[in-house]
């Protein structure tokens, strides 16, 4: 205030003695005298607690929404690759060996079916990236931090954009499923963004747990933009990547921030707060 002059929306928290909680915000303003000096504060005080609730509901209904989604992504997920790849599978050996113990076969039928074969068996790999994306296996099997590694890996590979992913300090934590799919969905997303928008060559991301929080931070060497030109047009925009990320930091209680400017590439950073329970493993 003294360094401002104002203070707009300011949120806090009041506890009366009788512990009774009300959140208010708060706006103010410094009063100065003719010579500069401050000799008043005007404001005022509103109670928010209706609206606290409301978001609360909002957040709730979106965190189940979230788990349903994920829900239906593993039944696809287990769908495509128990299913669909399988079935894929059976037919690519169907073709493989339609011919066999028939050596009178003319060439040109059997390059036929050696080009079929392998459409089929991009078709299966196809499939089972879709799988894989959808659901990632890993996560049971490897952990978190093996299964980013791998996945940034794998994005590298597929699309020429070189990923410099590390991680400190987190093997050792035991996160709750929520915050480890919410974690990879955030980098999964941030790839997309970059991929489709950014234009860059290059991405740094940094996974560090240094208590009480967990720090994400992605950053491209890409065309960037106007920060606060893109986050006024968000809601005019059929894009959901910013506001997804955004939403998925706020759900696990933590804030997401981002700098850029145009020609100057992006740097993301999301804090998240976790708890000290450690697997030991």
């Amino acid at each position: 205030l003294l360094k401002n002059g104002k203070v707009t929306d300011y949120e806090a928290l009041m506890i009366d003695k009788e512990g009774s909680q009300t959140y208010c915000s708060i706006t103010a303003k410094l009063v100065r005298d003719r010579h500069g000096n401050p000799v008043k504060i005007v404001g005022s005080l509103r109670n928010i607690n209706e609206r606290k609730r409301a978001e609360e509901q909002i957040h709730a209904l979106t965190r189940e929404l979230m788990k349903s989604q994920e829900n239906e992504r593993q039944r696809i997920s287990r769908d495509l690759h128990d299913n669909v790849a399988q079935e894929l599978s059976a037919v690519k050996i169907g073709f493989e060996t339609l011919f066999d113990h028939q050596p009178a076969i003319p060439p040109e039928i059997r390059r036929r079916v050696s080009e079929m074969s392998r459409t089929l068996q991009e078709s299966i790999k196809a499939v089972r990236d879709v799988s894989y994306d959808l659901r990632p296996p890993a996560l049971d099997e490897m952990g978190l931090v093996q299964t980013i590694f791998q996945y940034c890996h794998d994005f590298s590979e597929d699309n020429g954009i070189n990923v410099d992913f590390h991680s400190a300090g987190m093997k050792n934590l035991k996160l709750d499923f929520d915050t480890e799919i919410n974690l990879y969905r955030l980098i999964q997303e941030s790839l997309t963004n970059i991929k489709k928008h950014a234009g860059a060559d290059h991405v740094t991301i940094r996974l560090v747990a240094a208590f009480p929080n967990i720090i994400l931070r992605i950053e491209d060497n890409g065309k960037g933009f106007d920060v606060q030109k893109r986050l006024s047009t968000l809601s005019e925009e059929k894009r959901m990547g910013i506001r997804s990320m955004e939403q998925r930091a706020k759900l696990l209680q933590g804030k997401m921030e981002i700098q850029s400017k145009p020609m100057q590439g992006t740097k993301i950073s999301i804090t998240l707060p976790y708890k000290d329970n450690k697997s030991g493993s």
